[in-house]
């Protein structure tokens, strides 16, 4: 991955006032819009040069200049202060007839100026910072934003509240588990918009902002005019089929290896995002990315108690949550007391390891296969056992990785769910292991069960006196525990589950 360009605070500052100031030449605003997207990891030169329409050559050299020389390398070709072609008159005339109504085409036919000169003078009047003033929303968005983590889904009421005081017509978050290019969870503020899953499998990648630095409010207009957009795949094939015209952004950077970006939307018959909404945005940054710090702090929290809370008293099943790297999340009791014991299995750096190399990446392969599953439900049902070699000569323990998410509404992180059994301890009934690996309840147990002995639903109804439609209910709800999608993933996974723990003959 390509490391970012490094640009200090001040460089940084002086860069976005350039490319944001209506008295900027146009060629030195793209240059400033070029740097500060260099300066975001992982950007190739190919990306920037396809976002602001240059060769990638253009870029490095852009580049080069500004790491030998600073801010003074981008004004060698055009220097700041030199008179522009459309004075103020010219300018002055061309915002008053777009405020009367007059659209690109004719405003340039009544002034005698192209076209992209008009949409590109309308933009820059349109991005003009806003006076220096508190705005009257900032205190109830700020104060709505905290309270709303609390919420049983967090952040949906403010998500609603920014829609409104932004007068889009849609706003969400999207996260980013680390290294993925697409998003793992959009929270919106209501319920998802025809197009959605569309566009997080296929049209994020595609998105106009989907580069744009860390903290900074950008919209779509600052980097196309109109003319443009519709020029691009990404709104013919997709924004144009939802009457989308205006779009903003803020990414509010990386914690806890996930990232948060902010977008809002506004259709084609209204208004641009203006100074006021892009300033308001902007004062919200620093307050976005503290909450979204709590935020992942909370569903990270749920994810490893919801992981770790299925242990049935009297039982001594170790369970660990590993990312999908191997490094340890959570582990209940049972698990920490025999990692202590450095007898076959340990942590080193915060990973899990086996004393045996060649059986350690097998499992560090298991759990990236299951961790997978918690956004690839194609990459379910992959739970597998091991048998784990004590160097002290002890019974070897028996070790069950298999995804450590269902893929809920909140699922934001891929993780894995270790189970461990030491047979010294306590011997368990199959019941009670499916019971104790996988949350079932003592019905799904059963059902679980006559169905991984070969037993159709129906031959499941009749020998337990119930429904089939009950059994139908009963087998979807154990399906989503188990990660499981047909009746022979489910055989094998309880077949390889419950061979793994020490049992009592059945009565």
């Amino acid at each position: 991955m390509a490391a970012g360009l490094k640009i200090d605070d001040s460089a940084r500052g002086h860069l976005q006032e350039i490319a944001n100031s209506p008295q900027s030449p146009r060629s030195l605003v793209q240059r400033s819009k070029i740097i500060l997207a260099s300066s975001v990891p992982g950007v190739s030169a190919a990306d920037i040069a396809q976002r602001h329409g240059v060769s990638a050559a253009t870029v490095r050299h852009w580049q080069k200049q500004f790491s030998e020389r600073g801010l003074d390398g981008l004004a060698d070709a055009h220097r700041i202060g030199a008179p522009r072609q459309i004075g103020d008159a010219a300018r002055s005339t061309i915002i008053d007839l777009h405020a009367a109504g007059l659209d690109t085409r004719e405003i340039a036919r009544r002034c005698g100026i192209s076209q992209s000169s008009v949409s590109r003078i309308i933009r820059q009047m349109k991005s003009a910072p806003a006076p220096d003033r508190v705005d009257p929303d900032l205190d109830s968005l700020v104060l709505e934003l905290f309270e709303s983590l609390a919420d049983e889904t967090p952040l949906v009421r403010f998500l609603k509240k920014f829609q409104q005081a932004t007068k889009s017509i849609y706003c969400g978050l999207l996260t980013f588990s680390k290294n993925k290019l697409k998003p793992s969870l959009l929270l919106s503020d209501g319920l998802p918009l025809p197009g959605t899953d569309d566009y997080i499998n296929t049209y994020y990648a595609k998105e106009f902002l989907c580069s744009i630095p860390e903290g900074v409010v950008v919209t779509a207009s600052d980097l196309l005019s109109v003319e443009e957009m519709r020029e691009e795949d990404y709104y013919k094939e997709y924004l144009s089929q939802y009457g989308v015209g205006y779009i903003l952004g803020i990414d509010v950077g990386t914690v806890r290896g996930i990232s948060g970006k902010f977008r809002m939307v506004r259709l084609e018959q209204d208004e641009d995002f203006g100074p006021r909404e892009r300033a308001l945005c902007q004062a919200l940054v620093p307050y976005l990315r503290a909450a979204l710090n709590i935020f992942v702090m909370r569903v990270d929290m749920q994810a490893e108690r919801d992981a770790l809370s299925a242990t049935v008293s009297g039982m001594s099943v170790g369970r660990i949550l590993v990312d999908s790297d191997g490094q340890v999340l959570e582990a209940n009791p049972p698990a920490l007391s025999i990692l202590e014991q450095r007898d076959g299995l340990s942590l080193s750096r915060g990973a899990l390891v086996l004393d045996d190399p060649r059986k350690s990446k097998q499992l560090h392969d298991l759990i990236r296969k299951n961790a997978e599953g918690a956004f690839e439900p194609a990459a379910r049902g992959s739970a597998r056992t091991m048998m784990i070699d004590r160097p002290s000569g002890r019974e070897s323990i028996s070790l069950l990785v298999r995804s450590g998410s269902s893929g809920g509404q909140m699922t934001m992180r891929q993780t894995a769910l270790i189970h461990l059994v030491d047979p010294a301890q306590p011997r368990v009934p199959v019941i009670e292991a499916l019971i104790q690996l996988f949350d079932l309840t003592p019905a799904e147990a059963k059902v679980a069960l006559s169905l991984s002995n070969g037993n159709s639903i129906a031959e499941t109804a009749q020998a337990s006196s119930i429904s089939t439609n009950t059994i139908r209910s009963h087998v979807r709800s154990i399906f989503a525990k188990m990660g499981v999608n047909r009746q022979s993933d489910l055989i094998r996974t309880v077949l390889i589950s419950v061979a793994m723990l020490p049992m009592h003959d059945q009565p």
